[in-house]
């Protein structure tokens, strides 16, 4: 009966451990490791061009816009502001690589003193901004010059 009998042992042990590996009851998914959160870069959503319109705080803007082939810059003197005010430049330009500003004391007794200037890139997506101290009182004018492939540009001074 040994002889017989370790075949028939063999065969029954050789089905239990097949049908152990395939009937084997479901395991619960190993649930995976979520992956770590990664930054997502801040993408600065581009503003379109846009001339803001005058405040109640705008002391002075200029406008430069190429039309039907000419350059025209519009300047406009809006209000006073008094010494401890600080006044802010801000501005935008399309084409070309930069445009400047400077702010001219257009009081009487100014003579056009430059009280102070700046430099944007034209490549920035939203307007930029300065602020200044100047320390005196009255009325400014704001100059600007663009580069010669400036399609169009603005700058506000607002207290």
């Amino acid at each position: 009966m040994a002889v017989r009998g370790t075949p028939i042992v063999l065969t029954v042990l050789a089905l239990v451990v097949i049908g152990a590996a395939g009937c084997a009851p479901d395991a619960e998914p190993a649930t995976e490791p979520s992956p770590a959160p990664t930054a997502t870069p801040v993408s600065q959503t581009p503003r379109p061009y846009a001339v803001p319109s005058a405040g109640p705080a705008e002391v002075a803007r200029a406008v430069f816009e190429v039309v039907d082939g000419v350059n025209t810059t519009d300047t406009v003197l809006s209000d006073a502001f008094d010494a401890g005010d600080a006044l802010t430049v801000s501005g935008q330009c399309e084409g070309g690589e930069r445009m400047t500003y400077a702010l001219r004391d257009s009081t009487p007794d100014g003579e056009g003193a430059v009280l102070t200037s700046g430099t944007f890139r034209c490549d920035s997506s939203a307007p930029q901004g300065n602020t200044y101290g100047v320390g005196l009182s009255g009325t400014v004018q704001v100059v600007l010059t663009v580069d010669s492939d400036t399609e169009r540009a603005w700058v506000t001074v607002t207290k």
